[in-house]
């Protein structure tokens, strides 16, 4: 489940604002063939701006369009309380784990980052720690992310602090789960980590997929089709739309985000 590429789905919506069920269904068939895991409501879904329906019917019908791949279903709330009640929820609808961050703010300490995720673990799916700082607007130590990691439930790090000296520190430790890189524009500057979390994947599985396998071989054709697609851009994800909605995989390119909305 965390060797290979996990990708982050966008959220495919109809001109209602519904998740649209049979475009969940089209842009999964697209990507299966390729990637290892599916991850719906992380940032490449929206997952930020998504309401409580969107994200349930979004992450219900990854899993009912999944076809055996496992679905990591993404977690973007402000707090414990809010993040433990849907990973409860993504337990019910049938999640392999749940990703998400520490809770926002820049006031957070490392304690109550470890106390968050024991909470989260303790809902009763894996934990994937999604290690970044432009949501949270925090960071998580080296020594506490390493203690996060030794708690029973945390099955993997998505690493998206955008450090790569970082990445290689944690991956020096040894960790005891799986760390994936979550950054395309990095992927070649920490060669040993267990696996990627690409949104390039939902434009360009089978280049994702080739190039993990190849590594570092496929490095620059990465980085040709992450700034072909405007990877590098703040709202990317509506990029990858207007690509999918070009080739007819998805009916619209409209978008959860209001124009500017990052958090």
């Amino acid at each position: 489940m965390f060797h290979g590429v996990t990708v982050p789905l966008v959220t495919p919506l109809t001109g209602r604002g519904e998740v649209s069920r049979a475009d969940v269904a089209a842009l999964v068939a697209s990507v299966r063939p390729h990637v290892t895991a599916l991850l719906p409501a992380l940032s490449t879904g929206e997952g930020w701006a998504l309401t409580e329906r969107q994200w349930r019917d979004m992450v219900g019908h990854a899993l009912a369009c999944a076809g055996g791949l496992p679905v990591l279903a993404g977690i973007q709330r402000p707090g414990t309380a809010e993040v433990t009640e849907r990973a409860r929820l993504a337990a019910r609808l049938g999640a392999a784990a749940v990703v998400t961050t520490t809770p926002y703010g820049p006031d957070v300490t490392q304690r109550e980052m470890y106390d968050h995720y024991a909470a989260v673990a303790r809902a009763g799916l894996p934990v994937v720690v999604y290690h970044e700082s432009e949501i949270s607007r925090n960071a998580i130590e080296h020594d506490t992310l390493l203690r996060i990691c030794a708690l029973p439930g945390v099955a993997a790090v998505k690493d998206s602090a955008g450090d790569p000296a970082a990445t290689r520190a944690l991956l020096a430790a040894h960790p005891g789960v799986p760390v994936l890189q979550g950054l395309e524009h990095l992927v070649g500057d920490c060669e040993e980590v267990d696996g990627w979390v690409m949104a390039l994947a939902n434009v360009e599985p089978a280049i994702c997929a080739t190039a993990f396998a190849a590594r570092p071989a496929y490095d620059a054709v990465v980085r040709d089709a992450c700034e072909r697609y405007g990877l590098d851009r703040p709202d990317w994800y509506r990029s990858l739309k207007t690509e999918l909605h070009r080739r007819q995989v998805l009916g619209t390119d409209r978008t959860a985000a209001p124009e500017g909305s990052r958090t």
